[in-house]
Parts: structure tokens; C-alpha cells; sequence
């Protein structure tokens, strides 16, 4: 259809007034119009790995749906598409609950099965693919634990299943682990020093260590299995490796005002205190750590807004990073086995150089999605005068 319309405008020419009629004739737009297969395969592999990426919703947002769903969905398309997605997907793995670490040691098996039947089109190096890590609240023994979950497997190998699981969870740069899900971690480092004939006793300063874990969030409330974990030679020369140490985590006294529904945040605000370093980390063995985040509450604008269920009003948190240099020296290996067993040691009391005038409940937020959207540090430090 055309359109035509006209305008009227005055002129003056030589002192002689005119008026001049303008006509316009006006084309509709032609659309753009072309086929998606007519892309380059290169643009449409870009499409869709963009596609694919998990969109995780931030702290106080209900998740319309599965974050992964997009990529799930492409990775049916075809076998090429599947290998181009693939990594969209596995690049931030949650595993919240026993059943997600369940289906996670499924797909490993599956990808045992390809390479056993030298399917290269399907197989695929989830160890070299998965960036980051969480693992949330999975009680007991690694082998315990595993076998649980194949009791409906026609033939259940929980050794095997350490072997699938283990080169993943270790290749990992940055995990975040659940307090209760330490046992799990601790099982996949004694199978790959055994399996590497790596004597932590003995050679720990000489040997290649079977890990790339930099990155360590601790999510929770502190339970014995951190005395645990670190009361074995496994657990302590893992941490003596981490550069960076994210806490998302609650003391004894916080868990248990928060079981008790005197949650700590809804203690009334007061005349702002500098904040303490929990005791249980400052002698902990993180002998290349760097940095350390917490979060903060305080009053300015937030990084982080969550609404725990006890409170009406909003929680305002800065994930703060914090320099290694402000931590005492660490405990030996010795030391620690010391208080373990006859509780005889001390931990340090550190202030931090900021200050806040309200606790917090970790236990009150979805520290997950917190971790899913990015807040695991190290942010900007904070100048520490010396």
C-alpha cells in the first residue's frame, strides 16, 4: 500500500511569496527476510552456544526456570551442536542436593561407556570443561555416599564411580563446597593420591599434586567434619594449595539461634563493631592463600539483597576481600592433630579493618545463588594500614 501525503510550506523568493506544494511518496519498509540455515556455520555455532549459557537469577528472584534448560534442549539438536553447547553447560556445574551428584555421576558414566565404545562424536572431557563448582549438603563417606545413591544401578561400583568423579571435582579452579559435603572432597583426594602413589607423609613438598583448585568457598554452618577434614594429611595439603577463600558461613552460636527462631538477624542494629574473623579459620594451614572475602552487612548500597524469612526487612551485604597478611601463621599439621585430640591450642582473635553495627545469619540466605551469580571474590582489596 502506498501512502501520500502533502506539506505546506511558505516561501519568500525575491520579496515574492509563494506557496509551494511537496509531495511525498512513502514505501513501507522491506523486511528482512533469510533463512537460518543460509548462516555461516561458524555464526550459527555462536548462536547457539550464546544461547546455551545458563542465565542463574540473582539472590531474592524466583528462577522462572531451569538455567540450564536452553543448553539441555540444544544439546538434542544434533551431535554437532551438542559438542559446541556442551561447554555452556558444564562450565558452572550446581549440584545442590544427593540426587543432582547422583544424575552428575550418571553422565560421567555415560561418557565411560562412549569412550569404552570409541564414540568420539558423543564422548566428552567434563574435566577440562567445569570451571566452577558447588556442591551442597551430601552427608557421609565418599564410597558410603555413592552407593546409596546406585542402590538401583543393575551393577554398583563405587570405586568406579571415585574414579569418574574425582578428576573432575579436583581439575575444578574454583569449588564451593557445603560444610556436611567435606567427606565428599576428602574421598576424592585419598583416591587420587593412592591412585597416583603420592605419600602425603612423606614426599607432599616434592610431588606434582593431583588438583587445580585455587578457589575455595565454604558455604554453612561450621560442623565437626571441618575438624575432620583437616585432621587428615589430604584435607590440610589441599588447603595449604588454596590462593583465595570465600566464607559463606555461620558460627556455632549463629546456627544456633537460628534453630532455636532467635535468628541473628533480627537483632536490633547497633553502634557499629569491627568485624572478627571466624576463629576456626585463623589458624587454618592456607600457607598460599592471598586473598579472603566475607560478607559484610552494612548500610550502603549493597552487592548483595536478600530477605531471609525471619526478617521483613531487606539484609544490605558487601562481599568484602581482605589480604592474606592480616591471618596469624598457620597451624602444622601436627598442631592441629594436637588440638583435636586433647583440645589443647588456641585459636587467634583477628578484627577486621571495617566495621558493621548488625549481625548476620548466613543460614538465612541462598548462598547458592549468591555463589551461581559471581559473588565468590576476590573483589577490590581493602587497604590495611601497616
Amino acid at each position: 500500500m502506498r501512502y501520500h501525503c502533502g506539506s505546506i510550506h511558505e516561501a519568500s523568493i525575491k520579496g515574492v511569496t509563494s506557496t509551494i506544494t511537496y509531495s511525498h511518496i512513502m514505501e513501507p519498509p522491506t523486511p528482512i527476510s533469510f533463512r537460518f540455515r543460509d548462516l555461516p556455520a561458524e555464526l550459527v555455532l555462536i548462536i547457539f552456544k550464546y544461547a546455551a549459557r545458563p542465565t542463574f537469577p540473582r539472590p531474592g528472584t524466583i528462577a522462572p526456570k531451569n538455567p540450564y534448560s536452553s543448553a539441555l534442549s540444544l544439546s538434542q539438536v544434533s551431535k554437532i551442536v551438542r559438542r559446541a553447547v556442551l561447554p555452556e553447560l558444564l562450565h558452572t556445574v550446581l549440584l545442590p542436593e544427593a540426587r543432582h551428584v547422583g544424575a552428575f555421576i550418571q553422565a560421567l558414566r555415560m561418557q565411560k561407556t562412549y569412550v569404552n565404545q570409541n564414540q568420539r562424536d558423543l564422548s566428552f572431557d567434563y574435566a577440562s570443561r567445569v570451571h566452577r563448582m558447588w556442591i551442597g549438603e551430601c552427608r557421609g563417606r565418599l564410597n558410603d555416599f555413592i552407593d546409596y545413591l546406585t542402590l538401583s544401578a543393575a551393577e554398583p561400583d563405587s570405586e568406579s564411580d571415585v574414579s569418574l568423579l574425582s578428576p573432575v571435582i579436583l581439575a575444578v579452579p574454583s569449588l564451593a563446597m557445603e560444610f556436611f559435603s567435606l567427606d565428599i572432597l576428602l574421598g576424592c583426594l585419598e583416591y587420587a593420591c593412592s591412585s597416583s602413589d603420592i605419600d602425603l607423609d612423606v614426599d607432599r613438598n616434592n610431588s606434582p599434586l593431583p588438583w587445580s583448585t585455587k578457589s575455595l568457598t565454604l558455604s554453612g554452618s561450621v560442623v565437626a567434619g571441618w575438624y575432620n577434614f583437616v585432621g587428615y594429611i589430604h584435607g590440610y595439603t589441599f588447603l595449604t594449595t588454596i590462593q583465595h577463600l570465600t566464607l559463606l558461613t555461620s558460627t556455632f552460636y549463629e546456627t544456633f539461634r537460628h534453630f532455636e527462631g532467635f535468628c541473628p538477624n533480627d537483632i536490633e542494629p547497633r553502634g557499629p563493631k569491627p568485624c572478627q574473623v571466624p576463629p576456626w579459620i585463623t589458624r587454618a594451614p592456607l600457607k598460599k592463600l592471598q586473598t579472603f572475602s566475607m560478607l559484610i552487612p552494612r548500610a550502603e548500597l549493597p552487592v548483595v539483597e536478600c530477605a531471609p524469612p525471619s526478617t521483613r526487612q531487606p539484609i544490605l551485604l558487601d562481599l568484602v576481600t581482605f589480604p592474606a597478611s592480616l591471618l596469624p601463621d598457620p597451624w602444622t599439621f601436627q598442631e592441629f592433630m594436637t588440638y583435636i585430640e586433647t583440645q589443647e591450642g588456641s585459636f587467634a582473635s583477628v578484627s577486621l579493618p571495617v566495621s558493621s553495627s548488625r549481625k548476620l545469619c548466613a543460614l538465612c540466605l541462598d548462598r547458592q545463588k549468591m555463589w551461581a551469580c559471581g559473588y565468590e571474590g576476590p573483589g577490590e582489596l581493602v587497604q590495611v594500614s601497616t
